[in-house]
């Protein structure tokens, strides 16, 4: 097949890869993948097997004026290409309203809640406006569609009760090759990390409830006085991060709460192994509620138990035993922490999940779809 992949974000420049990257960086192996390149990050922090097709003449950092800006210039470039395609693969907003009214077939890819992801990024009232107005794009491209594919059977459900487009699952995963457990030393030698260390991988944004964490921190050091929360990832478009870092100063937690900023992907494992418990803090919103973030994956996959909060389908598929524990306030969070350090993790437990088993998935789906189509 020859697939247009219209990402969420900047395909290269973004410093945490999305499960669309894995997948087709591996299916660009087996068909011609073209990615619509949205310039959203000055460096370029990633190479990838796909191809990249500009879709505007400039960049621009704030995603909350980039897409509306550039609307009409990358709609332009998509319908003007889109006729050489097989399959329109879509995971954006208004880029995949441009590809919804195009004759090729089109799947979208629905990794989370894009609506109130794209809220995320405004207060209120343009929050509210901007909910609403995506909730109705979304809808449009969902209807449209050959085919969406989702990332968990709750999730799957929930667009089922409102859309009549079929609705396939295909889990977030992990590169196994790369996340396993690997000597801690030279992290934690590098951080003078003691026992125990909580942490936490991926981008630091407001969807995130590592100000719970914080919060409640100064009760952990009360029962762990060597204890450490690292921090690993970095912050995108929001003061997110930096408003962390005075909540830190403001509960005089320095020294104890260590912001890393970006890691590779490829140079994750040695920080999640360095960890004693790994932190998956959502806020409870539906996005979170529904989907199954891949972090909680490479957790498990480098031996270390973790605490989640606000993820069903992380407690049903890894609870039991198998790695997860979760809670809802701090009195569940400081027992279940307790718990947690007595938790031994099988890595093998998400073998399943490796990208290349996560592809093979998604191209049979997307064959599928472009049948029916």
């Amino acid at each position: 097949m020859k697939i247009l992949v219209i990402p969420t974000t900047d395909w290269t420049g973004h410093p945490v890869p999305n499960r669309l990257n894995f997948i087709f960086d591996r299916l660009a192996l087996r068909h011609e993948v073209d990615v619509c390149h949205f310039k959203l990050f000055r460096d370029e922090v990633r190479q990838t097997r796909c191809n990249l097709v500009p879709m505007d003449n400039g960049f621009t950092h704030d995603v909350r004026s980039y897409y509306p800006q550039k609307f009409v210039e990358y709609a332009r470039r998509i319908r003007r290409i889109s006729p050489d395609y097989d399959l329109l693969l879509s995971a954006n907003i208004l880029p995949g309203l441009a590809a919804s009214m195009q004759g090729s077939p089109t799947v979208v890819d629905y990794m989370d809640l894009y609506p109130e992801s794209a809220a995320s990024y405004f207060s209120p009232p343009m929050k509210q406006i901007v909910r609403g107005l995506a909730s109705w794009i979304c809808r449009v491209n969902l209807e449209r569609a050959s085919g969406v594919i989702t990332t968990t059977p709750g999730f799957r459900e929930y667009l089922r009760s409102s859309i009549s487009t079929p609705v396939a699952v295909v889990p977030n995963g992990l590169d196994t090759g790369l996340m396993r457990p690997v000597d801690p030393r030279p992290v934690r030698k590098r951080y003078a990390l003691d026992y125990p260390v909580l942490g936490y991988v991926g981008s630091l944004e407001s969807w995130i409830d590592l100000e719970h964490i914080i919060d409640v921190f100064p009760t952990v050091l009360e029962r762990y006085p060597g204890a450490t929360l690292l921090v690993v990832g970095p912050g995108l478009h929001t003061s997110y991060a930096e408003d962390l870092k005075k909540r830190v100063d403001t509960k005089a937690l320095t020294g104890r709460v260590i912001f890393t900023g970006r890691v590779p992907y490829h140079e994750l494992a040695p920080y999640i192994s360095a960890m004693d418990v790994a932190l998956n803090p959502r806020k409870p919103w539906r996005m979170n509620t529904l989907t199954m973030g891949g972090k909680v994956l490479s957790y498990l996959a480098c031996g270390v138990p973790v605490l989640s909060r606000n993820m069903p389908a992380v407690e049903t598929e890894f609870g039991d035993g198998k790695g997860v524990l979760t809670y809802n306030n701090n009195g569940e969070f400081i027992e279940q922490l307790e718990r947690a350090f007595e938790v031994d993790v099988d890595p093998s437990v998400v073998r399943n999940y490796d990208w290349d088993n996560m592809a093979i998935a998604y191209e049979k789906i997307l064959e599928k779809f472009v049948v029916k189509g």
